[in-house]
């Protein structure tokens, strides 16, 4: 049975709830029935995940039925565990044939169950009971969960149009201290300069540098598994207009940021800002041409505008890239090649697809600054089985 969906409950089923709420249909009047409803409604499903314990019981028929009311038992504790995240209640009357009026009432819970564990269960002569550990809420499609990120820049990259003012391509070399600069003030970022080196991932990738010469004569600055490689690169553009006998010369100028995933060097993402920058005007009056146009200051306040928006943006994007990578089995236990320095902490809580349930939900057993071992919640789960599959890690205390 999928816990992952959205469970029916039909009150008939459950002969406790049902007296219960039979009882109120038969003594209270109509208006104070939707009263107590309204008052019995659990408050509305967290956006977030959190922990919750419930015990479901079932009542034991027969000897050889002892494992079905375990079963039931189990079911019963995944509804009341889904229903503390909230519910929603639809009711509603018939009548029969014989004018007999009854009343129907569906209790549907509003969070999904993403994992469990069973922390206890007791059998007496009559009864099953079973306590779970639970995890509900939603899976969020789309978070920014880093409190901050780590980042390694590489050389810039520039091209710059032969047609564009000599002085504004030496400009670009100030635009890329400028937006190194603004990366290194942010709080929100914790920078490595590598501004020396050019950036290829193919040669980042090696794990032999024994014979390779950049490395022996330069040094190679390598980035971990969760962090970020960055180059800037800016476009400079010369583009001309006309309108009648007005003739423009622009500068289109393009202040872009590359991102690459740590370790595998594989493309995270590129984040650009283009500004359409007037150079000069000419018409057929030179007094209006020299009026119109901008000094080298306010061209130059023009171009660096762009900088601190594509800062904004890029760390923005890390902060939203997921942290997640493969399970591996290291020393016994599973792991992830990333820890304290990436931003976890003995609480973080990492996810994956699961079999039983809708996702699978480790905790963090053992904690470094460069990797991480974990253990499923559920401890029954076959580690090895676990071996390969991608884990995202997760903002959630316990």
């Amino acid at each position: 049975m999928s816990f992952a969906g959205c469970f029916t409950y039909h009150l008939q089923r459950d002969h406790e709830r049902a007296s219960l709420f039979r009882l109120l249909a038969g003594t209270l009047s109509a208006g104070l029935m939707i009263f107590v409803v309204m008052a019995l409604m659990p408050k509305p499903v967290k956006a977030d995940l959190s922990f919750t314990e419930a015990t479901g019981r079932a009542v034991i028929q027969h000897v050889s039925t002892a494992e079905e009311a375990r079963m039931l038992a189990l079911e019963d504790a995944l509804y009341l565990a889904a229903l503390q995240g909230g519910a929603r209640i639809d009711g509603f009357s018939s009548v029969s044939t014989d004018t007999s009026l009854s009343d129907h009432f569906v209790i549907r819970p509003a969070s999904t169950i993403m994992d469990y564990t069973i922390v206890n269960e007791v059998q007496d002569e009559t009864h099953y009971s079973v306590t779970i550990r639970a995890i509900i809420g939603q899976k969020p499609e789309s978070t920014c969960q880093r409190a901050m990120a780590n980042a390694t820049i590489y050389q810039p990259r520039f091209k710059t149009s032969p047609k564009v003012p000599a002085w504004t391509a030496a400009y670009s070399r100030v635009l890329s201290k400028e937006l190194m600069t603004r990366l290194s003030d942010d709080p929100r970022l914790a920078l490595v300069n590598a501004i020396n080196k050019p950036f290829s991932p193919a040669n980042l990738a090696k794990s032999n540098d024994e014979f390779d010469y950049m490395t022996l004569t330069n040094g190679k600055t390598r980035v971990a598994h969760g962090d970020f490689a960055i180059y800037p690169e800016i476009l400079m553009e010369h583009k001309k207009t006309a309108n009648g006998v007005i003739r423009q010369d622009r500068l289109i100028l393009t202040v872009m940021v590359h991102a690459f995933h740590g370790s595998t060097y594989d493309p995270a993402f590129t984040k650009s800002v283009s500004t359409d920058i007037p150079l000069k005007i000419s018409t057929p009056f030179k007094t209006l041409d020299q009026l119109s146009r901008a000094s080298r200051t306010e061209l130059a306040a023009a171009m660096s505008q762009s900088v601190p928006v594509v800062v904004d943006q890029t760390i923005s994007a890390m902060l939203c890239e997921p942290l997640s990578a493969r399970l591996t089995f290291v020393n016994g236990a599973l792991s992830v090649p990333f820890g304290r320095d990436q931003g976890l902490h003995e609480n973080s809580l990492a996810v994956t697809n699961g079999s039983e349930t809708g996702w699978t939900v480790f905790r963090i057993a053992n904690l470094t600054n460069q990797s991480a071992s974990l253990v499923p919640l559920d401890k029954s789960r076959d580690t090895k089985a676990l071996i390969g599959k991608s884990v995202e890690f997760m903002e959630l205390s316990q």
